[in-house]
């Protein structure tokens, strides 16, 4: 029969130490940062609900090389279409060297603040789920409830953790899409729908940026719901039944 493995004491005490020192910060995550952050955002969602859309649509034009800029938001809604429409000629986009045409300000400004958002909720959940992880027992033979509420739970932890690391990656797949549509209008100024494509663009990026916004603040009160039902189970998953035997 193999001997179990053994730490030296010092090393022992320091696995312990972290041990102690997760289980804590798990459950204060849990107990009090789940919920405060929950409201949080709850907050921020209905603030950008109250937003007028339209005021995302934004068709670029060509920034001056140097000096401030005197509109740091963008053109605002569509603001060259009229003229388009009116005159049936498009305003030529010099992009030659040196002229710069500027993102969506309003939609990287949310974006800017929506990333640290979903990162915060990928690192907290790591906390919480190694947590779970660490109470575990070992494996036995019957009496597993309890063990397949810890494993689901860390799997739903997973999942968040997976989900928000696929969220930031889509931020570089809206600007890379804006680029060519971009590129496309100083190419062929004269094609209004590149105008057109790009503020829709713009406006569905807003609601999709909205829409994981609401997803990260469910999240928060999903995981604080199921974890606080399970609680027990969690810190506890086999109950001694020597009790019950006589």
């Amino acid at each position: 029969m193999a001997s179990p493995l053994k730490l030296e004491q010092d090393v022992q005490g320091k696995v312990d130490s972290f041990r102690a020192r997760i289980a804590q910060e798990a459950e204060d995550l849990v107990s009090t940062f789940f919920p405060q952050k929950l409201l949080e955002l709850d907050s921020h969602v209905q603030e950008l609900r109250l937003q007028d859309v339209s005021r995302i649509r934004s068709v670029p034009a060509p920034g001056p090389p140097a000096g401030p800029d005197p509109d740091p938001a963008g053109d605002g809604p569509d603001r060259h279409l009229p003229q388009t429409e009116a005159s049936g000629k498009a305003p030529a986009l010099a992009g030659g060297e040196g002229q710069l045409l500027r993102s969506n300000q309003h939609l990287v400004e949310l974006i800017e603040r929506v990333k640290p958002e979903i990162a915060l909720l990928r690192e907290k959940c790591n906390t919480v789920r190694v947590w779970v992880q660490l109470l575990i027992p070992k494996v036995e033979d019957g009496n597993n409830f309890g063990v397949s509420i810890q494993q689901d739970t860390v799997d739903q932890l997973w999942t968040v953790e997976s989900t928000a690391a696929s969220y930031l990656r889509r931020f570089s797949t809206y600007y890379n899409t804006r680029a060519k549509l971009v590129s496309k209008m100083v190419k062929y100024p004269q094609v209004e729908d590149y105008r057109r494509t790009v503020a829709e663009v713009d406006e569905n990026e807003y609601l999709n940026v909205l829409q994981i916004l609401l997803h990260v603040r469910n999240q928060y009160a999903a995981l604080h719901d199921v974890i606080l039902k399970n609680i027990e189970k969690i810190k506890t998953p086999r109950a001694s039944n020597t009790d019950s035997l006589y």
